[in-house]
């Protein structure tokens, strides 16, 4: 945030690759003149699918919906890695049975 709006349309490849973009320092804008909607426009124009979350780590807000996207993505990957492992142990079972 503090790093000015334009930064998406400077930077375009890596928006383009973020699942997420985390506008930090919120409570700033005021301060430094951060254009918020031209910002989300910008990142809008790049990166149309990723979730964008903003936040003040001073104020708390928008934490409690960056700690939710965390939380999420942590249990997808820990399905993901129970499914992977299930997988992998009925790959095993399957080659141990067929020496059998």
């Amino acid at each position: 945030m503090t790093e000015g709006e334009d930064k998406p349309l400077k930077y375009p490849v890596i928006f383009q690759s973020a699942q997420v973009i985390l506008v930090t320092k919120t409570d700033l804008a005021p301060a430094v003149g951060f254009d918020r909607e031209a910002a989300l426009r910008n990142i809008g124009r790049v990166a149309p699918t990723a979730t964008i979350l903003e936040v003040s780590a001073k104020t708390g807000e928008g934490m409690d919906r960056w700690y939710a996207y965390l939380e999420a993505s942590r249990c997808a990957l820990m399905e993901n890695a129970a499914v992977d492992t299930f997988r992998n142990c009925c790959a095993l079972e399957s080659i141990n049975t067929r020496g059998r």
